[in-house]
Formats: C-alpha cells, structure tokens, sequence
C-alpha cells in the first residue's frame, strides 16, 4: 500500500499524542509529517510545504475555530475533523460528506473514517465544500438570545446586545452597548461558535467584538490594528498582521 502523507491540527498534546499512536497502530502506511497546534501555525506550514495527502485537523484550536485555514488557503487534500461538536454541525458535516471523530477518539471510530478516506478522491474536499459546511452552521446563527444569571433571576439578553465578549481574570464576560457587564455561561470559544458571524469577529484570543461596537480601527505596531470599541474597553484590542486582512475584508461586508 502506498503512503500517506498525514498532518495533524491539534493544540491538546494529549490527543495529538493519542491519535498519532492509534494511526501507528491500525495503519502503519500512514506517516504523520507534522503536528500543528494553530491556525498561524498551519497555515504558515502550509504555505511553505507540499500539501499532505490527509488532514486531521481539531475544530477549537487556541487561536480561533479550524474553518479560517479554510478561508485563508487553499485545501486541496481530504480532512477529517475531530470534535466535541454540536449535533447540529455534526448534521453539517453528514450532508457535506466529510467525515469527523468525536473526542475521545475510539479504535474503531478511526478504522471507518481511514476507510472513507480510501474511497476519497483529493477532490473530495475543497474550498468550495468547506463553504457550504459554512453556510450550513450559518443558519444556525442568524439570532441568538443568552439567559444571563444575574442575582436571584434569569435575565435574556439578544445577541446583538452586546457590543463585545472578553476574557478577564480567567472567566468570560459580555459588555452591552450600554456598558452593562454580564458573567457569560460559556467558554469564548463556544461564543465563537453561537454568534452571527456576518456580525461578530474574533479579534483574538481574548476578545469577540460586535461590528456595531467598532467606531476607529487604528494601525498598531508589526502590521497589527487596533481596535476603538463603544463601549471602551480597559484593554487594547489588537488584531494580528495575519488576521488583518481577513478582518478588513469582514468589516466591508
């Protein structure tokens, strides 16, 4: 059997470690040329190498969700994703015939996905694909209403409300367009995931902003911006040379 070039995109050491000793096992054709743990990381690789014959790339990586490899460059090679996902992403990604694992990855999970990747063709997965997957967990995301624990009651609270989500002191916090500062239920990274994304951008690690909330975008130091926000927030906003062209391109709609 020929060999297969595999990448894995995963920031868990331990289940890049798990899922590389599993190909090890139950298919010692494969060879796994690099683990990558983020997006710049991945897409830096994959601008200056041959592109692999299998990817298996996690959803949640530290820097942002998976799909922005997608956007950024030009995949021409099969993926198989690995994810807690909700099930309606997981339907997602039934209709658009790519495969997934859910974490923890199982033996005989792993067996019928390298299975499916046999009868793929490299055209299987393209750019084109991945933006109908996107345009399917679009629909999912058009409105979203939070229930905020605040004292003794429930208070609701839409999506378009908040003017930006942030990370301080270890927890998450969404601030309203009129300054109200609320504990969020959720990690940024299932934030991410709920919000409209024609409406909110990650700006980085610790911030997701509403595009209503941008009054000034400024040019700060090695090619990043920064970002005015209304209400203020106590931290600067910064997005990163590699993401500020996507983030201009958003802005214009």
């Amino acid at each position: 059997m020929n060999e297969s070039r595999v990448i894995i995109v995963e920031d868990e050491a331990g289940a890049a470690d798990n899922l590389r000793l599993l190909l090890e096992e139950i298919a010692p054709h494969i060879r796994v040329i690099a683990t990558l743990t983020s997006i710049e990381q991945t897409l830096a690789w994959l601008s200056a190498n041959d592109h692999p014959d299998l990817g298996f790339f996690d959803i949640q990586l530290e820097d942002g969700l998976s799909f922005e490899i997608f956007r950024q460059s030009e995949i021409d090679f099969p993926v198989i994703f690995t994810t807690a996902f909700d099930e309606y992403a997981i339907e997602a990604f039934k209709v658009n015939s790519i495969d997934y694992l859910l974490k923890p990855i199982k033996e005989q999970d792993l067996r019928f996905s390298l299975e499916k990747y046999k009868k793929l063709s490299r055209s299987n997965v393209s750019n084109t694909l991945m933006r109908r997957i996107m345009d399917s967990l679009q629909s999912h995301q058009e409105t979203a209403t939070f229930l905020i624990h605040y004292k003794d009651k429930l208070i609701p609270v839409a999506d378009q409300d908040f003017a930006y989500f942030y990370i301080g002191n270890g927890l998450v916090h969404g601030c309203t367009h009129k300054h109200e500062v609320y504990p969020m239920e959720h990690t940024i990274e299932d934030l991410e995931l709920k919000l409209n994304r024609r409406q909110f951008f990650r700006a980085n690690r610790q911030f997701i902003v509403n595009r209503s909330a941008i009054k000034e975008i400024g040019f700060y130091f090695n090619g990043r911006l920064s970002l005015k926000l209304s209400p203020p927030s106590k931290d600067v906003v910064l997005i990163s040379k590699a993401r500020a062209t996507e983030f201009k391109e958003w802005m214009k709609g």
